[in-house]
């Protein structure tokens, strides 16, 4: 497959002379084109790739190439078979329009910010049968654009990697389940990405029959953790999260009780949020000074 694009927008953004001369909406335009290829072997192997380039307006030569592959097998006893994926990212990108030119009530700035590169690779292994899945990825970025601690944005012109994986297992025994996702990752350059090491997402619940064929129960807790680290605050002014170096919080799980119920073709939930309240502390925020329910 293969074209041609044209994106056409429509940004208001309060400039001083609008004072004098009234608002208006000011107007940019993208020409881009693309090409995309795809193929398939059977069961047993596909690829597809896509690749665009902008010619003119405002992201004028931008660019990004995107491609994955997927092996599959499937031994004896797994029917669903296992699967090793690949993906490939690697895109220059002007940064967006609002974060070049911006005049509000609390923030002015016009930059003319460096183009963007990002290279990411990923690779990932799927075994359904198992309940199974493992993740790899790692990204290159350059010039990437982020807000310092007065919500002010920046960019960072040095090179920086960030490198992500997790291992999710879901277990079955009798008639409990026991869904785990755990999750670790790596900035090298903190105080412009700030991530937690480890971060979990665990499910456990009983699940049975209350009627049977008629009525399916499940009881149990999801839990949230995050290693501490030096997580963003948010600035309603802008609408976005900025960095901060004031607090760090996290190390503390954040637990709902659950009842899950399937009732023919009625699904009814009830939840009871943060049920593990003052274990081990008191500490939940979701970002800097924005705390979770009680």
């Amino acid at each position: 497959s293969g074209g041609l694009g044209h994106q056409y927008l429509n940004l208001y953004g309060f400039q001083q002379p609008y004072f004098l001369t009234g608002n208006t909406n000011g107007t940019e335009n993208n020409m881009y084109m693309y090409f995309g290829a795809g193929g398939k072997f059977r069961r047993y192997f596909s690829w597809d790739g896509i690749g665009v380039f902008n010619f003119a307006g405002y992201s004028q030569n931008d660019f990004s190439i995107d491609g994955k592959v997927k092996f599959s097998s499937y031994p004896k006893g797994m029917p669903q078979g296992m699967h090793l994926t690949g993906k490939l990212h690697i895109s220059q990108e002007r940064p967006n329009f609002f974060f070049n030119n911006i005049h509000s009530n609390h923030y002015v700035w016009n930059n003319n910010f460096e183009k963007t590169t990002q290279t990411r690779i990923e690779g990932k292994l799927e075994i359904p049968d198992w309940k199974m899945e493992l993740y790899a990825g790692y990204a290159m970025l350059k010039n990437n654009t982020y807000f310092d601690s007065l919500s002010v944005v920046r960019q960072n012109g040095e090179s920086m990697n960030i490198f992500t994986a997790y291992m999710k297992k879901d277990f079955k025994l009798w008639k409990f389940h026991l869904d785990n996702k755990i999750l670790f990752q790596t900035s090298s350059d903190e105080d412009v990405v700030p991530l937690p090491a480890l971060a979990l997402d665990l499910r456990y619940y009983f699940q049975f029959w209350l009627v049977k064929n008629v009525l399916n129960v499940q009881i149990g807790a999801n839990a949230i953790y995050t290693s501490d680290y030096y997580a963003q605050g948010y600035s309603p002014a802008l609408g976005v999260f900025y960095n901060q170096k004031t607090e760090k919080i996290g190390n503390t799980p954040y637990i709902d009780a659950f009842i899950n119920m399937q009732w023919k073709r009625a699904s009814i939930f009830v939840k009871y949020i943060n049920a593990a309240q003052g274990w081990p502390d008191s500490d939940y925020f979701s970002a800097f000074r924005y705390i979770r329910s009680q």
